[in-house]
């Protein structure tokens, strides 16, 4: 929200008291006496305050000689002070173009400030951003790998649901093999060769069953190992995505801060031409006191 300015009524009565205190109504006394006011208002208000003070008047009326000498001298000890007020208003003129030029330094100062202000954040948006790219770069390069993580996972699960398959056929030959050594074993005695070879073909199969028992568990460890890293994976996408969100509010915050000072720049840059305009208008001012100064002194 913009500061609201003082008014002419408090700037009149704060020079006014000035004036009747014996001290000079100078734009640094009225704004200390205020405590706030923009230099460039308190010096129109001066201004104008000066405009509508009243001047004194020279009347000229047929008198007698020693009278007419009487107001001469008069009208030569006001000339007097009057030469001293413009003397004095000329000072304050000068004193207020150098309050005013001085002013106007220190907001050339602000807006380079401002300027090296907004190179920095600019500066630091930029990296924040480069930032950014390379861990959304890194997200999807995580989801990538995310993805060939899984289709590993599901050839692995692919391969196990095999080996399942493989192991229940291999239970279902076992069980007729069973069968068929238990008949083989009822044959013993009858056909002794018989069940030496009943008793390979089940070492036999026992040692295939034992083989395969072997694959399951392999390919089972192998599967939870994989839904291991597959979780891993998972909870670093998801920590990395909540890092690009930081990144994308830091970036907008930033954004925000530099339209912000580039706002301020530009008050400070119309406050700066304000200032030099006032300059220029007391410059001038304090030529004309110094005209009417030497048309006095002539």
């Amino acid at each position: 929200m913009a500061r609201e300015g003082v008014s002419y009524e408090q700037v009149a009565a704060v020079a006014d008291a000035l004036v009747g205190d014996g001290q000079q109504a100078t734009i640094r006394a009225i704004r200390e006496r205020l405590g706030t006011g923009s230099p460039n208002t308190i010096h129109r208000h001066l201004a104008a305050w000066r405009d509508a003070r009243p001047q004194m008047a020279a009347v000229v009326a047929a008198l007698p000689d020693a009278l007419t000498a009487a107001i001469a001298a008069e009208i030569a000890k006001a000339a007097s002070t009057a030469r001293a007020e413009v003397e004095g208003r000329l000072v304050l003129a000068q004193t207020e173009a150098s309050e005013l030029a001085a002013v106007g330094e220190i907001l050339e100062g602000e807006r380079d400030t401002l300027a090296e202000h907004i190179v920095i954040l600019t500066t630091e948006r930029d990296r924040e951003a480069a930032t950014a790219a390379e861990r959304a770069t890194e997200l999807e390069r995580q989801g990538q790998e995310l993805q060939r993580e899984r289709s590993a996972a599901e050839a692995a699960r692919i391969e196990v649901a095999q080996t399942r398959n493989k192991l229940e056929n291999q239970a279902e030959k076992l069980t007729e093999q069973q069968a068929l050594i238990a008949q083989l074993q009822a044959q013993l005695e009858l056909e002794r060769q018989g069940r030496i070879d009943a008793e390979k073909l089940a070492a036999v199969t026992a040692a295939k069953l034992e083989a395969a028992e072997h694959r399951a568990q392999v390919a089972e460890a192998a599967t939870d190992e994989l839904k291991r890293q597959l979780n891993q994976v998972r909870e670093l996408a998801t920590l990395e995505s909540s890092k690009a969100e930081m990144a994308n509010t830091t970036i907008a915050t930033l954004n925000g801060k530099i339209e912000s000072l580039q706002t301020q720049i530009q008050q400070q840059a119309r406050e700066l031409d304000a200032a030099q305009q006032e300059v220029k208008a007391a410059l001038q001012t304090a030529a004309e006191l110094r005209g009417q100064l030497t048309a006095n002194a002539k």
